[in-house]
């Protein structure tokens, strides 16, 4: 008989996991079409030296959301994989009272 028991810090982290995964293209393209309709500030919503100054920020910001949603996904899956889905009953009791602490 084992004396394991599912680990809640491996069960939080892998719901969140699966929340990041759902909504990952969705965050990480938040500002695709934005970036598109401003087309560097030559584009049809606004146009101008301060579109392009604008619109050069906002490319930059798209493709870093992008980037850091990304790399957030991966630091989770990472963490989670990292973990054990099985602890002692104690490690468990350790786990549940971390993840009860305010943030």
């Amino acid at each position: 008989m084992s004396d394991k028991v599912p680990s809640p810090m491996w069960q939080a982290l892998n719901t969140l996991y699966t929340v990041v995964e759902r909504d990952l293209d969705s965050v990480a393209n938040a500002l695709h079409t934005a970036d598109q309709q401003m087309a560097g500030g030559k584009g049809d919503v606004w146009v101008g030296a301060a579109a392009v100054t604008w619109a050069t920020d906002l490319s930059g910001n798209a493709r870093g959301t992008s980037t850091k949603t990304r790399a957030f996904a991966a630091y989770v899956k990472k963490e989670r994989d990292g973990h054990p889905k099985e602890v002692t009953q104690a490690e468990a009791d350790a786990e549940r009272r971390q993840l009860a602490l305010p943030a």
